[in-house]
């Protein structure tokens, strides 16, 4: 398909409305039943694509508007699709995963799986999952996506860019939920438990350029050494002071020191660290300040 580049051009398609309904509107996926509709072309090995410019690109999700009245999203809300059908987000809170198949402007998540963390944000995230299994308007302008209800309910996202991540050594990371990644397949999150309010905001790490890791459990402090190589750290002992810790701040600091042992892998995602043991236990931690 050939594009006036004169022109600016506005698109809205009509779609069932998933977590992958957002790949419906851009119709990039695998397809083996032949063309899309409205605007779609098949590529090279029966590839569906459209002029739609939403694959590759991680949609913030600004605000919904529901009833008429409008909630800002939680910070780091968002829908990110790659170009192999695969697809993963957060909905304010718990974060999600899965595959989709897109056959013309229709579109089927297959195994969407999301954490499931009790959330502050839990207003915002159940109506924008609840939206997600309507039917929806998608209109796109520019850097903006518009996605519309049936009732007029809308979700504005945008792709404008996203801040840089935080760097790993010296983020103070406060750990805010420990995960259990069993099987660790693709599109797999496994489960996810909250600190508990009495603890949070007490359990952080900080990294230092010179291999030290600093922090406290949610009770006792703790030092020790972190070997950082790509995507991975091997921590050495770690020391803490000996304040007897009961109930759930003892409880969090078992599971976090579980986590700090020998060899795990690490990744940051904007303000985010996530840590996972060879055991698929691992930690998620938010950037402070």
């Amino acid at each position: 398909m050939q594009t006036k580049p004169k022109h600016k051009t506005l698109k809205t398609l009509g779609v069932p409305l998933t977590a992958a309904a957002l790949l419906a509107v851009s119709a990039c996926g695998t397809e083996t039943t032949g063309a899309g509709a409205g605007g779609d072309r098949k590529g090279d090995g029966g590839a569906v694509q459209t002029d739609l410019p939403l694959t590759g690109v991680r949609w913030t999700v600004e605000s919904s508007t529901v009833g008429g009245k409008k909630a800002a999203a939680p910070k780091d809300t968002f829908v990110e699709i790659d170009d192999k059908g695969a697809v993963k987000g957060n909905y304010g809170c718990n974060s999600f995963s899965g595959r989709a198949t897109v056959n013309g402007s229709a579109v089927e998540l297959d195994k969407l799986l999301s954490t499931q963390m009790a959330c502050d944000a839990q207003d915002f995230e159940l109506s924008l999952r609840k939206a997600f299994k309507e039917r929806l308007k998608a209109e796109l302008d520019d850097s903006r996506l518009t996605l519309t209800t049936a009732k007029g309910d809308t979700v504005a996202l945008t792709s404008k860019p996203v801040e840089p991540d935080a760097p790993l050594a010296g983020t103070r990371w406060a750990v805010d939920s420990f995960t259990v990644r069993k099987t660790m397949k693709p599109g797999e999150d496994g489960s996810a438990r909250s600190v508990p309010k009495d603890v949070a905001g007490k359990a952080y790490l900080t990294f230092g350029k010179d291999g030290s890791v600093q922090g406290r459990t949610g009770c006792n402090s703790l030092n020790g050494k972190a070997k950082q190589s790509p995507g991975a750290l091997e921590f050495g002992r770690i020391a803490t002071t000996r304040m007897m810790c009961a109930g759930e701040a003892g409880a969090v600091e078992k599971q976090m020191l579980k986590v700090l042992e020998g060899k795990v892998t690490y990744t940051v995602d904007g303000r985010s660290l996530s840590l996972t043991g060879s055991a698929g236990t691992g930690l998620e931690a938010k950037a402070a300040g």
